[in-house]
């Protein structure tokens, strides 16, 4: 009786992860056009926010677009990635070396990542005053706080 819930429950889990896995390659390109348009659009209400000059913006759009190209990228290797993630996690019998494996490679992706990320954020940190920094961390504050409150999260106008 155990070893048939058990075979249940494991076929139910292959189910579930195979439906998971192709409804979120099927969303996943409007996931990240929508998520470019609320960057765009958040950046754009900040740079406003800060009262950014059209040197500063030049420079803040450059960067997101930079940024945003490497969060694409990096989207299209966890699509290709999930499908051998699919087949480790339902294998009959789990090979955890590989699953170890997996997870560096994972690691060495976000750090690679952050080699793209962090220039950006450097050039657009060193495009902005002082003073701009501090209206931007309130912002950012706020829009922290409004999330908590179950709010939009973005910049209020």
């Amino acid at each position: 009786m155990n070893k048939k819930i058990l075979i249940g429950v494991g076929a139910l889990s292959a189910v579930v992860v195979a439906a998971g896995a192709a409804w979120a390659a099927a969303g996943h390109h409007h996931a990240i056009a929508g998520m470019e348009n609320m960057i765009s659009a958040r950046v754009a209400k900040l740079e406003d926010a800060i009262q950014a000059t059209p040197d500063q913006r030049t420079q803040i759009e450059q960067s997101k677009g930079t940024i945003l190209n490497a969060l694409k990228a990096n989207a299209q290797n966890r699509r290709q990635n999930h499908t051998q993630w699919i087949q480790l996690l339902t294998a009959d019998k789990l090979d955890t070396d590989a699953l170890y494996a997996k997870a560096n490679q994972h690691a060495q992706e976000i750090q690679d990542l952050a080699k793209v990320i962090v220039p950006e954020i450097q050039k657009v940190h060193d495009v902005l005053t002082p003073q701009q920094r501090q209206m931007l961390a309130e912002k950012v504050q706020q829009m922290h706080h409004n999330h908590q409150q179950g709010g939009f999260g973005g910049p209020t106008e």
